[in-house]
């Protein structure tokens, strides 16, 4: 019998052009139907106003692409920050989901505070997710983890020890290439993971930890869509490009730029998002 779910595709579009209606036009040439929301017009969604995000949202209903998540920088500072501003800008990041119409919430497990031991790490860690998910719940959000080098979840065994412990309310947002990215297997991470996976973010690197096109790395992509498709075979699962295969305006914010190396040039970021989205909906006829 076939299988009755299907792979969804969306897209870090910020990573295509910086310019909003740019980006729509480029999903729509490329038949993404959906956007995880970062970057607009050159700044972090997270800093519009109330206006701009009407006119996101009207720019959204136009063009007929809905929102798969919000890409917010939760948990993208150290334990001992501002945990206090961090928890406004939580309830700012949800006033704009209110205001579009989006629960899920990408978000990250802090970075450890300078000569913090690994278990006082892990233990603020824990606590502050706790603070983030319980303000998340009573609004009906719903936050997703995902893998990110240099933070407490740059590993499965850890994103597992922390999404375990929460049994269930803190979900996963897997890239496999972010692990690949960081030096760490990529292999082991689905199995692990398989119970608290919401979606995936697609980007690939070889061994090296240089980011190349998926399917041209070590990061098992085709190898997990066939496994989740196999486990979940009626289930719509999303996919969101964010192949980084270009350096792109915003970047500088989200990664340190001399950590990113290339391996395959391109004429243009359109043209980069293009090579990585065929070869994953190639991936995607494949699997049996």
């Amino acid at each position: 019998m076939m299988s009755k779910g299907k792979f969804i595709f969306s897209a870090f579009a910020d990573e295509i052009d910086s310019n909003f209606d740019n980006q729509l036009n480029a999903l729509k040439q490329l038949s993404i139907g959906l956007i995880e929301l970062r970057g607009v017009d050159g700044k972090s969604f997270v800093h519009l106003t109330d206006d701009e995000v009407q006119t996101v949202k009207a720019k959204l209903e136009k063009n007929q692409i809905g929102l798969s998540a919000l890409g917010t920088p939760i948990g993208k500072i150290d334990v001992d920050g501002d945990f206090e501003a961090h928890k406004k800008l939580l309830n700012r990041i949800m006033d704009i989901g209110d205001m579009l119409g989006c629960r899920r919430l990408r978000v990250f497990s802090f970075y450890p505070a300078k000569g913090m031991s690994d278990e006082e790490f892990e233990q603020r860690v824990f606590a502050m997710m706790e603070e983030l998910l319980t303000m998340a719940e009573q609004r009906g959000f719903v936050l997703c983890h995902e893998n990110e080098k240099d933070i407490y979840g740059c590993t499965p065994e850890r994103v597992h020890k922390l999404v375990s412990h929460f049994g269930g309310r803190l979900r996963v947002v897997l890239d496999p290439g972010n692990f690949s990215f960081c030096g760490v297997d990529a292999k082991p991470a689905y199995p692990m993971l398989k119970d608290y996976i919401d979606y995936l973010h697609i980007k690939d690197a070889d061994a090296d930890g240089v980011i190349v096109p998926p399917g041209k790395g070590v990061s098992c992509i085709a190898e997990t869509l066939a496994a989740i498709r196999k486990d979940r075979p009626d289930e719509d699962i999303v996919l969101t490009m964010e192949p980084h295969l270009m350096v792109f305006e915003g970047l500088s914010s989200l990664s340190k730029l001399d950590d990113i190396k290339h391996k395959y040039a391109f004429a243009s970021p359109f043209e980069a998002f293009k090579v990585a989205t065929d070869a994953v909906r190639a991936m995607v006829v494949s699997i049996k």
